[in-house]
C-alpha cells in the first residue's frame, strides 16, 4: 500500500544533535573546573554583588573585571538570586526588557532541575515540579493565583498558553516553601513577576515584530509586543503599559488506540496476563470485553483468536488550532510620601481559537463480518494489527436480506469557536517605619473559557446496503498506526455512497469561569541582633468561585424550533460538497494511511443553515454547577542570620471551607429506530430518503434526568517549614530544608456530579452497527478526595567556583499521603435506589502513602571567551502504592505526572553582537493515570532547540529560533510490561522564528 508516512532519519538527527549538544555541555564543564581554583584565588568569593544586573550593565568595569551583558548577565542575575535565597529556588530573568530566554514561559520552565512540562500543539502548557502532576504546582502572578480557564471543566493547573513571556521580567521556582508564601503547592509554587516603572528608565521599553513558520502549517504568521515605561525623576509617580499580540496555527498529527480490553472466551479460565504470562492482581479493575464471556474472535476464514489485549478502536486526527493571543498589562506606581509606595495593576490575558478536529476511526465493528486477519506481538498476548474485509458478493453476511456495510474509515470533525480571558485587578502597597515594614495587597482576578460555538459530525461510507470501502486494515508501526484502505473509498463517498451518522452528529459545549478575590497584609519587623535578622507574621483571605454551564446547539426542521434536524427522515443525507475532494494531505509525522477521507465542516455547518433553522443556542439551566472555596490563613515566620549561616522556620495555619452544588445529568437512551412489523428487535425498520433507519425524535426515545447535590466540608492544616543554608566556605553553601505542604483537589472534585447513560437493549440493536454498547456507561468526580499532603525534606550543596558558576547538588525526599490518580474503571454506583454497574466510568481516586525521592545535579559556567554552558540531571524514584475507590482496592499506580530521569543541557556562546544558544531537554517515562487497571506511561521524548542573535547596532537586535529541530513526537502506552499497548502519539511539528526587536 502507498502509504502517506513522516519522514525517515529523525532518530539518526536526533542522536546526532544530543551527542552534540552533550558533549559541548561535558566540555565546558569540564574546563569551568579544570579552572575552578585558580579563579577562586584571583576573584575571590564570587558572591552575588559580582554578578551584573541584566537591566543596568555596566559598560565600563575596573581594570581586570569582565562586563557581560544580554543572556550571559541574566543567568549570572539568575544564579545570583538562587545563592541569595534561604530557601531551594530557581529563578529564570529576562534578558532584557521585553526578552524573556524562550518563546514560552513554560519552555524556559523546563530547563529547571526537576520541571517536567506538557505541550499542545507543541507549546508548552501545564508545569510539574519533581514528579508531581501539574494540578499540583501553583502558579501565581506577583504572589497571588492567577485564575486561567479552559473550554474543559475548571482546573487548579495554570495553562501557560496565556501567559506572554514578554511580559515577565522574572519567574522564581520554590521547591521548599516559607511560611509567608501561599500554600497549595506540593510540588512548588511557580511566581511570576512582572515589571514597574520605577525599576525602569524614564521613557524607556521595546518593540519586536516576529514571524513563525512551521513545517505542518506551510505559514508564515506574525506575533509583535511592545512595552513602554515612563516615570518622573524623583520616583514618585510612574506608568507602565505593555501589549503583545501573537496570530498562530497550530496543527497537530496525532494516532490514538482507545479502551484497551482483554478479549477472552472465558473469563475464568482464560483471565487477563501480561506478556510474561502472569495474571494482574487486580484482576477485578482489569476491562474484559463481553465481562469476558465468548469475546473472542473468529476471522472469515474460520482462525480463533482468545486471550489476549486489544484496543475497542483506534483512530488518526489532525488538529488545526487558529489562535490569536491577546496580552495586556498596565501598571501605576506611586510614592506619596518617602515611606509609602502604591502600585496599581491590570493585566488581561486572552486567547482566542478556531478550532478543527479531522479523525479516521477503525474501530471494533468490524469484528464478526469483516474480521480476516490479525497481528500480535511476540507473546501473542497483544493485538498489534488487525484486517477487515467485505466478503465477496453472495457469501457471509453479503446475502439477501443481511446486506452487512462496512462502517469503516467513519470521519469524524469537529469544529470549535473558543476565547478563554483572564482579568487580573490587584492594588499594593509597601509602609516603611523604621524597623516596621507594612506589605499589603488586595484584588480579583477572574477568567473564563469555553466554546462560543461547537459542532461535530461523523460520516459513514455507505448508502444503505451499498459500501463505499471494502477494506479497512490497521498495525502499529514504529509506535504509532498505520492504516489502509479500499483506493476508490474518497471517490465513492463524494459519489454519493455516504451517510452522515446522526446519533454521532451534535453540539455540546462546557463554559466554566473561576474568580478569586483575595486580600493579605503582611508585618516584618527588622532587628539589629546578630541572630534574629527579621520577624514577619501575616494574614490572608481568599474567597474562591466556581461556575460552569453546558449546552448544546440544535438545528431545526419546524418553525417551532421542535424538531431537530437529526430526527427528520432526510437528515442523514451526505452531500458530495460536504466532503474535501481529496484525501488530507502534509502528514509530516505522527501517522501513516493510504488516504485521509474529511468532511469539510464549515460547508457542512452552511448546508445546515441553509436548510435548516439555527443554529439555536440552547442551555441546560437544570445542570448546575456553582462551588464556592473560602480560606483563611495566617503565619509567622524568623528569618535567623549570622557570619555565615542563615534561614527562616515558620507556622502557616490555613482553614478551608469547601461547599456548592453539583448535578447528576443521568441520560437513558431507550429507542432510536421507529420500530419495524415485528417490534424493537425486528431488522426491517423503516428508511428514509437518506438510506437511513427513519428516526424517532430525541424527546420521545430519550429521558434525561437532572439531579442535584449540595456538599459542603471543611478542614484546618498546620503547615510547619525550616529553611537553612551554611556557607561552609567562602565559595560552598550547603542547605537544608523541611516542611509540611498540601494541595486540594481539583476543581472538578469538589462536587461529585456524574454525567451517567444508560444505552437499553432496543437502542443498542438499532446502533449496534454504529458501536453502541449495552448497559451504563459516564464519569463523574469524586467529592470524598482527600486533599494531597506531604512531609517534605531537602539537603543540598551548591559550589560557586567562579563568577556566574556552580556545580551543585540537591537530595529531595517527600513522604505523600492521599495522592490523587485518575482512573477509568467499570465501577458499581447507585442510580435511582439501584445498584448497577458502570461500565469505563472515568473518576479519581486517592493512592494510600507514597514516596518521591531523587536528585537533583547541575552545573553552570562560562568561559572567558563567551562560551558557555547550563547542564542538570534529575533522578526520581516513586514507590508504588494501592489506589482505593469507595473502599475497594482498585490498581496500583506509582505518583502521577512522575519521571524517573530528566536531563536538560544548554550550549550557548555571546561574544560581541553575537548571541548563539542550544537547548537539550530529555525526560523519561512519566506515570499516567489508570485506564483498565494498569497505568498509562508517557513514553521518553527529548527535543532540541536553537536560538540565536545579532545585534545590529545599538539597541536593535535581529533575532531567531527553531524549535523542536529533532521533530520529536509525544508517545504513550498501556502498562509497564512492555510498550506495545500503544496509547497514542503526536507531532505538533518544527517551528522557526525570525524577528526584529528594539530597546529604547
Amino acid at each position: 500500500m502507498n502509504f502517506q508516512r513522516n519522514e525517515q532519519g529523525g532518530g539518526s538527527r536526533k542522536r546526532i544533535a544530543r551527542d552534540l549538544m552533550l558533549s559541548a555541555s561535558v566540555l565546558v564543564a569540564m574546563c569551568g573546573t579544570a579552572h575552578a581554583q585558580d579563579a577562586a584565588a584571583t576573584q575571590g568569593a564570587g558572591t552575588a554583588q559580582d554578578a551584573a544586573a541584566p537591566d543596568a550593565p555596566q559598560a565600563e568595569g575596573q581594570e581586570g573585571d569582565i562586563v557581560v551583558t544580554g543572556y550571559r548577565a541574566s543567568i549570572e542575575e539568575s544564579l545570583s538570586r538562587k545563592r541569595e535565597a534561604n530557601a531551594f529556588v530557581d529563578v529564570i530573568t529576562a534578558e532584557d526588557v521585553g526578552k524573556f530566554p524562550d518563546k514560552n514561559v513554560a519552555d524556559s520552565l523546563q530547563r529547571v532541575p526537576g520541571v517536567i512540562i506538557d505541550r499542545d500543539g507543541g507549546e508548552g502548557s501545564r508545569v510539574s515540579i519533581r514528579g508531581l502532576s501539574s494540578d499540583l504546582t501553583l502558579t501565581e502572578l506577583n504572589g497571588n493565583f492567577i485564575a486561567g480557564a479552559d473550554s474543559d471543566d475548571p482546573s487548579r493547573s495554570f495553562n501557560y498558553l496565556l501567559l506572554p513571556s514578554s511580559l515577565i521580567g522574572s519567574v522564581e521556582v520554590f521547591k521548599s516553601p516559607e511560611a509567608r508564601l501561599d500554600e497549595g503547592g506540593v510540588g512548588g509554587i511557580i511566581i511570576n513577576h512582572t515589571r514597574k516603572p520605577f525599576d525602569l528608565d524614564p521613557w524607556s521599553g521595546s518593540v519586536s515584530a516576529e514571524g513563525t513558520y512551521s513545517d505542518v502549517t506551510k505559514k508564515v504568521e506574525p506575533n509583535v509586543s511592545g512595552l513602554l515605561s515612563w516615570r518622573n525623576e524623583d520616583k514618585t509617580l510612574g506608568f507602565l503599559v505593555g501589549a503583545t499580540y501573537q496570530v498562530r496555527t497550530n496543527r497537530s498529527l496525532s494516532a490514538n488506540s482507545d479502551s484497551w480490553h482483554w478479549w477472552t472466551d472465558d473469563k475464568a479460565t482464560g483471565p487477563a496476563t501480561d506478556v510474561n504470562g502472569k495474571t494482574f492482581a487486580n484482576d477485578s479493575a482489569i476491562d474484559y470485553w463481553d465481562s469476558g464471556d465468548g469475546a473472542g474472535q473468529t476471522t472469515q476464514g474460520g482462525t480463533h483468536y482468545s486471550g489476549y489485549w486489544a484496543p475497542q478502536s483506534v483512530s488518526e486526527t489532525i488538529m488545526e488550532q487558529k489562535r490569536k493571543r491577546l496580552g495586556i498589562q498596565a501598571t501605576m506606581q506611586t510614592r506619596p510620601f518617602d515611606n509609602l509606595e502604591i502600585s496599581a495593576n491590570y493585566f488581561r490575558f486572552q486567547l482566542n481559537g478556531d478550532y478543527t478536529r479531522s479523525t479516521i476511526k477503525i474501530p471494533e465493528w468490524g469484528f464478526g463480518n469483516f474480521f480476516t486477519d490479525a497481528t500480535f506481538d511476540k507473546s501473542g498476548t497483544i493485538m498489534t494489527g488487525a484486517t477487515f474485509q467485505v466478503p465477496a458478493e453472495g457469501t457471509g453476511c453479503r446475502v439477501p436480506g443481511n446486506m452487512c456495510t462496512m462502517e469503516t474509515p467513519a470521519p469524524q470533525d469537529t469544529y470549535v469557536r473558543e476565547k478563554s480571558v483572564s482579568n487580573t485587578y490587584d492594588v499594593r502597597g509597601n509602609w516603611e517605619l523604621g524597623h516596621l515594614n507594612v506589605d499589603f495587597v488586595f484584588g480579583k482576578t477572574k477568567a473564563t473559557g469555553g466554546p462560543s460555538f461547537q459542532f461535530y459530525a461523523q460520516a459513514k461510507p455507505r448508502n444503505g446496503s451499498v459500501n463505499g470501502n471494502a477494506l479497512s486494515t490497521w498495525n502499529f508501526t514504529d509506535q504509532s498506526i498505520a492504516m489502509g484502505f479500499s483506493p476508490n473509498v474518497i471517490q465513492n463517498m463524494l459519489n454519493g455512497v455516504a451517510q452522515i451518522d446522526l446519533g454521532s452528529t451534535g453540539s455540546g459545549f462546557t463554559n466554566s469561569s473561576i474568580s478569586q478575590r483575595y486580600a493579605q497584609v503582611d508585618v516584618t519587623r527588622k532587628f539589629d541582633s546578630s541572630f534574629i535578622d527579621s520577624i514577619q507574621v501575616g494574614a490572608k483571605w481568599r474567597d474562591g468561585r466556581v461556575h460552569r454551564e453546558t449546552g448544546k446547539f440544535e438545528w431545526y426542521s419546524d418553525a417551532a424550533n421542535t424538531l431537530r434536524f437529526q430526527d427528520t427522515p432526510g437528515g442523514a443525507l451526505a452531500l458530495p460538497e460536504i466532503f474535501y475532494p481529496n484525501s488530507l494531505g502534509n502528514i509530516a509525522g505522527g501517522f501513516q494511511t493510504t488516504a485521509f477521507p474529511a468532511i469539510n465542516i464549515q460547508n457542512y455547518i452552511g448546508y445546515l443553515n441553509d436548510t435548516y433553522n439555527g443554529p439555536v443556542r440552547v442551555p441546560e439551566p437544570q445542570n448546575v454547577y456553582n462551588i464556592r472555596e473560602k480560606i483563611w490563613a495566617g503565619y509567622a515566620q524568623a528569618n535567623f542570620k549570622m557570619d555565615n549561616v542563615r534561614g527562616n522556620i515558620g507556622l502557616r495555619v490555613v482553614n478551608t471551607k469547601q461547599d456548592g452544588t453539583s448535578t447528576d445529568r443521568i441520560t437513558y437512551e431507550n429507542e432510536y429506530c421507529v420500530n419495524g412489523p415485528g417490534g424493537p428487535f425486528d431488522p426491517n425498520k423503516p428508511v428514509g430518503a437518506d438510506g437511513n433507519c427513519t428516526v424517532i425524535p430525541e424527546a420521545q426515545r430519550q429521558v434525561r434526568v437532572f439531579s442535584p447535590n449540595s456538599e459542603s466540608k471543611s478542614y484546618t492544616d498546620f503547615l510547619p517549614s525550616f529553611n537553612i543554608s551554611w556557607e561552609a566556605m567562602p565559595n560552598l553553601l550547603l542547605r537544608a530544608a523541611a516542611s509540611k505542604v498540601i494541595a486540594r483537589p481539583g476543581y472538578g472534585d469538589l462536587a461529585g456530579s456524574r454525567g451517567l447513560t444508560f444505552n437499553s437493549d432496543a437502542f443498542v440493536f438499532d446502533r449496534a452497527q454504529f458501536g453502541a454498547l449495552p448497559g451504563w456507561f459516564g464519569d463523574g468526580g469524586n467529592f470524598d478526595l482527600k486533599p494531597f499532603n506531604a512531609w517534605q525534606y531537602d539537603v543540598g550543596a551548591e559550589w560557586y567556583f567562579n563568577r556566574g558558576s556552580v556545580l551543585g547538588f540537591t537530595l529531595f525526599r517527600k513522604d505523600v499521603k492521599d495522592f490523587i490518580v485518575p482512573v477509568v474503571i467499570d465501577l458499581p454506583q447507585e442510580v435511582a435506589g439501584q445498584t448497577v454497574t458502570v461500565q469505563q466510568y472515568a473518576t479519581q481516586a486517592n493512592g494510600t502513602s507514597a514516596v518521591s525521592q531523587g536528585i537533583e545535579v547541575y552545573a553552570q559556567h562560562t568561559l572567558d571567551f563567551g562560551l558557555g554552558a547550563q547542564v542538570n540531571f534529575t533522578y526520581n524514584d516513586t514507590s508504588q502504592a494501592d489506589v482505593s475507590l469507595n473502599g475497594t482496592k482498585v490498581g496500583e499506580s506509582a505518583l502521577v505526572g512522575s519521571a524517573k530521569t530528566q536531563l536538560n543541557a544548554s550550549v550557548f556562546y555571546e561574544h560581541g553582537p553575537i548571541l548563539l544558544r542550544a537547548s537539550y531537554n530529555r525526560r523519561g517515562e512519566v506515570v499516567r493515570g489508570l485506564a483498565s487497571g494498569l497505568n498509562i506511561y508517557d513514553d521518553p521524548y527529548d527535543q532540541v532547540d536553537l536560538n540565536a542573535a545579532v545585534d545590529v547596532f545599538r539597541n536593535f537586535q535581529i533575532t531567531g529560533s527553531i524549535i523542536n529541530l529533532t521533530k520529536s513526537e509525544q508517545r504513550q502506552h498501556l502498562g509497564n510490561d512492555t510498550k506495545d499497548r500503544f496509547v497514542s502519539n503526536v507531532y505538533s511539528g518544527r517551528r522557526a522564528y525570525l524577528g526584529l526587536s528594539y530597546k529604547f
